[in-house]
């Protein structure tokens, strides 16, 4: 008989809204990149290092978030949620879907970087936006098919190793600012749970220093900048 992780006490069980606001950022960065490099000027090499640099942060992050899930939590899963283990199998077959099109959003991303002109960047555009097609229909069915699953059969421990890996994959400068597009959307009480898992040190690193990083990312990418709360 397989061993089961849930359903747990209320108290112990994973708050799916974390990925619900991991999700935000895929939705609004991906489709948001797509016009900005349709936009960009032909041969403006300065402009196309922004847009291709925060291109690299957002397509590893994604792509990075879904291998963790692939490895740390549809095993798991499969297992202990056998009777709904189609809903698993339905996520993993919409993640290779999703991996088909960001490898063709990167490698463009790349020739763009490189090339800086019109024809590649319309080509990057419509990459993106099918990857966004891709990504936001398996968000959708994500989060109201199987965050259920996950709140009753994977713990906030296994939870936050997905999120681990996550971090690891980021390169260190990029930490403060992937942070930020977290934190973007969030509402009061999202924040407030985000930054009181970060130790002090990283708390006041963020208040001090990452809320002008990120706002200076996102006006040099956007020509406006977001605004952040410090607290």
């Amino acid at each position: 008989m397989p061993t089961t992780a849930g359903p747990f006490p209320a108290h112990d069980r994973l708050d799916p809204q974390e990925m619900v606001v991991l999700h935000r950022v895929f939705r609004r960065e991906i489709p948001l990149l797509a016009g900005l490099v349709e936009a960009a000027a032909p041969g403006d090499q300065r402009r196309t290092a922004v847009l291709a640099g925060h291109l690299d942060l957002v397509l590893g992050a994604l792509g990075e978030h879904h291998e963790g899930e692939d490895h740390l939590l549809w095993p798991k899963l499969r297992e202990r949620a056998a009777p709904d283990a189609g809903v698993v199998s339905r996520m993993a077959d919409q993640h290779e879907a999703i991996a088909g099109a960001l490898a063709s959003a990167t490698e463009l991303s790349r020739r763009w970087r490189t090339r800086s002109d019109h024809d590649t960047a319309l080509l990057l555009a419509e990459a993106l936006r099918t990857l966004d097609r891709h990504a936001t229909v398996h968000m959708d069915d994500e989060e109201e098919h199987l965050l259920p699953l996950m709140a009753q059969h994977i713990t906030p421990r296994e939870w936050s190793e997905v999120g681990e890996r996550g971090r690891r994959s980021v390169p260190k400068a990029q930490l403060l600012i992937f942070l930020g597009a977290i934190l973007e959307d969030t509402t009061a009480q999202e924040r407030q749970h985000f930054l009181s898992q970060m130790p002090a040190p990283a708390r006041l690193m963020w208040r001090t220093l990452g809320t002008r990083l990120y706002e200076r990312r996102t006006a040099r990418a956007r020509g406006t900048s977001a605004v952040l709360s410090r607290t």
